[in-house]
């Protein structure tokens, strides 16, 4: 009896202390677990959890009683709901306040949402510096939903000497005290600093919040990759062999890994990178492998790991960018070995969706291009789309030729035409341009003496590239090696090759032969109006002629060796002569007028036949994914696989005009009345067509490159339809389009 009335004095006194003024009673909060049997018909008081009670959620639905809740190092509101929110341990690896301060804002809205009126924050002990800085941002961000602990007492003044000393503002009662005399301690309140803290407090939860109960996968994303973290005591990542070993249970990761490089799944294969997956099975680890595993597991600081806080949906494509090194790995931890790995800038993977591009895009572009091939626009195609630096579209279309015998793969080699301006010449170039070697403004006469006194000496490289120094816009050279329909008997290399009119000069240019080229070039008039635009491959000519000169090298050597074999690009002149099969190139013309047979492995452009097969304005093979990576580094302002190829301000300069009346820029066409971009790429947006069927155009506003090959002159060049159906253009409108979609 003596017991039901101690409780009914107890339901009676906090209810006369509910009745009060709120800001009376804020710094008295009671402890839930003492009191909520007794307090089911008590209104208007702040109950506090030391750690989760099953009674939480039916306080959290009524209006009539706040709750302030500790949280754990899982800084999780609502233990074992569906909702997986990151722990401290992750959040502490992401070097981002503003990252980190963004989630924080959402636990705080989620929070608030679920009816919690306050978080209390865990205990720093134990915690590492990097934790307790989580800790901290959140109480400096909204230090009166995020309370520290500090601020709580669970020894309550006895006297108001003690109340007015009192560092906390607040206090925690429970059935052991005497409410009573604790009440009108609480009523005397006078210490400044507790008053202002309750005052804070109360506006605080007038506040409007955002109702949220789902994390927003992009936060979540960018938390996964801002926390995920190395350790690379040896420097072992990024990976760059071609072939890698894969121990682990993830299909899709494996799958991913596959698109960069081979993967084989028997540890015993020697001299390989061995990737161990450790996420979902522990493995034994044994020398030098590159373990995947989760933050809060992995305690071997000695090993290269690949740590993740948590999971995302596309953390396939995440990761292997990461290994990879097209993905930076910035996420800290106190583990030995432990480093921030920047991107390198490679080319990666990925899907449509992850970047933001819908899928309707694959329909789209298939529906135009099997028409363009079933009306003999061209027999094959090849189209890659790079999004946000990763593959989101790689597709090869179609065979060799119309009899469909053979199938075009996406290893094969196209003739690029007059990409080649924009694949090897312009790279020279700016080159050049930044070893100082030549500027813009330099004339042809200053590095070609032999120009010197002939219509073009005065001329300079810019407007060579702008195509705007009054140049033809086309001479046929080829012809002037003839002497009717046979070659001139001096530019043969042998008799038995005069006596079979075998021309193989195609493939290593007659020693005299340049001579002749130089001087007929040097002699060609110039157009009828030479300060207009005139797009000319002689000018192209012209700028191989001086990076040989300036260089002392070959055009082709000096691009091998500063651009393609370092960027590990299969780029290449005549690449039979190279070593390539003929199966691995695509044919182009049957030529009826110089060659007198169906061209295949050599350029298909005459002049540059004449040439050698090397030469500035054509003559180049490549697949589409290598041209891919060239302009990738363009767009990444020349930086690739963690060099610096060219300097910013050399590729800036490149894309601006400098003429009027010429859409231009130097090397590369602009958006103007006749380019071939679609209509809704950026002014900024620059790129390149070429005669057998090719286009490439990169768009820095929406990070976005768009390559197509094809052989569109098999087995005529006379065949049009490729440009009357206006294939190419009218996929790029497609690409764009999918990204209007989202």
């Amino acid at each position: 009896m003596r017991g039901i009335c101690l409780i009914f004095l107890l339901i009676l006194t906090i209810r006369s202390i509910a009745m009060g003024e709120e800001e009376e009673h804020m710094s008295i909060w009671y402890d839930g677990a003492s009191y909520y049997e007794a307090l089911n018909t008590s209104k208007y008081i702040t109950l506090y959890f030391d750690s989760w009670d099953m009674a939480i959620p039916e306080f959290l639905k009524k209006d009539e009683f706040k709750v302030a809740y500790k949280l754990d190092r899982k800084l999780d509101p609502i233990p074992n709901d569906r909702l997986d929110l990151p722990p401290i341990d992750f959040l502490a690896a992401v070097n981002d306040d503003l990252l980190v301060s963004s989630y924080l804002s959402f636990l705080e809205n989620y929070s608030r949402t679920q009816g919690f009126n306050y978080l209390v924050l865990p205990d720093t002990s134990g915690l590492s510096s990097y934790e307790k800085e989580v800790l901290k941002l959140a109480s400096k961000n909204s230090p009166y939903f995020f309370i520290e602990k500090t601020n709580l007492s669970f020894s309550l003044p006895s006297s108001k000497k003690e109340l007015d000393t009192s560092y906390a503002p607040i206090w925690i009662a429970n059935q052991t005290d005497d409410i009573a005399k604790l009440s009108r301690l609480n009523k005397k309140v006078t210490k400044k600093t507790n008053k202002n803290f309750h005052k804070e407090l109360l506006a605080h939860q007038k506040d409007q919040f955002r109702q949220i109960d789902q994390v927003p996968p992009s936060l979540l994303r960018q938390l996964f990759i801002k926390g995920a973290t190395a350790i690379d005591p040896q420097n072992n990542l990024p990976i760059t062999s071609d072939t890698v070993i894969y121990l682990g249970a993830n299909e899709k990761l494996r799958q991913r890994l596959s698109q960069y490089v081979r993967v084989y799944d028997k540890p015993q294969v020697a001299n390989y990178p061995v990737i161990v997956d450790n996420r979902e099975n522990k493995r034994k680890l044994y020398g030098n492998e590159i373990v995947i595993d989760f933050l809060d597991r992995f305690h071997s600081g000695g090993k290269a790991a690949l740590l993740l806080a948590g999971a995302t949906a596309d953390d396939d494509i995440i990761i292997s960018k990461m290994l990879f090194g097209s993905q930076e790995i910035p996420g800290r931890t106190h583990l030995t070995g432990n480093r921030p790995i920047p991107s390198f800038g490679y080319l990666s993977y990925s899907e449509l969706e992850s970047e933001g591009v819908s899928d309707s895009l694959i329909w789209k572009m298939d529906s135009l291009i099997n028409y363009a091939i079933s009306n003999h626009a061209t027999p094959g195609c090849q189209v890659v789309v790079v999004k946000n630096g990763a593959v989101i579209l790689q597709k090869a279309f179609g065979h060799f030729t119309y009899d469909s015998l053979r199938i075009l793969g996406n290893d094969v080699l196209f003739d690029l035409a007059s990409l080649t301006k924009v694949s090897a010449t312009l790279p020279a170039i700016a080159w050049l341009i930044d070893q100082g070697k030549i500027s813009l403004n330099d004339s042809i006469g200053k590095f070609l003496p032999s120009f010197i006194g002939s219509n073009k000496s005065g001329v300079t490289i810019k407007q060579l590239l702008a195509h705007h120094g009054g140049l033809l816009p086309y001479v046929p050279f080829w012809r002037m090696a003839l002497t009717g329909d046979r070659l001139n008997a001096f530019y043969y290399h042998s008799k038995e090759d005069e006596q079979a009119d075998r021309r193989t000069y195609g493939l290593a240019m007659h020693p005299g032969l340049k001579d002749s080229l130089t001087n007929w070039i040097i002699k060609s008039r110039l157009a009828k109006e030479p300060d207009k635009y005139h797009y000319s491959d002689i000018g192209f000519m012209i700028l191989h002629l001086i990076a040989e000169a300036v260089s002392g090298q070959s055009l082709d050597q000096l691009l091998t060796e500063n651009f393609y074999a370092p960027m590990n690009l299969r780029l290449t002149f005549n690449p039979i002569q190279k070593g390539y099969s003929y199966e691995k190139i695509a044919p182009t013309e049957y030529d009826e007028l110089y060659r007198n047979g169906q061209i295949w492995g050599e350029v298909h452009d005459r002049n540059a036949h004449v040439f050698g097969g090397v030469a500035g304005h054509a003559g180049l093979f490549a697949n589409a994914i290598d041209v891919a990576k060239l302009m990738h580094m363009y767009l990444n302002n020349g930086y690739y696989g963690g060099r610096q190829y060219l300097s910013r301000e050399v590729l800036d300069a490149l894309n601006l005009r400098y003429f009027e009346d010429n859409r231009r820029g130097l090397g590369w066409d602009k958006k103007g009345e006749k380019d071939a971009a679609s209509i809704y790429a950026g002014d900024q947006s620059f790129g390149h067509t070429g005669f057998t069927g090719t286009m490439v155009w990169a768009d820095p506003e929406e990070d976005l490159i768009f390559v197509f090959l094809s052989n569109r002159i098999y087995p005529s060049a006379n065949n049009m339809n490729l440009l009357h159906f206006n294939t190419r253009t009218e996929i790029h409108d497609v690409i764009y389009e999918s990204l209007l979609d989202e």
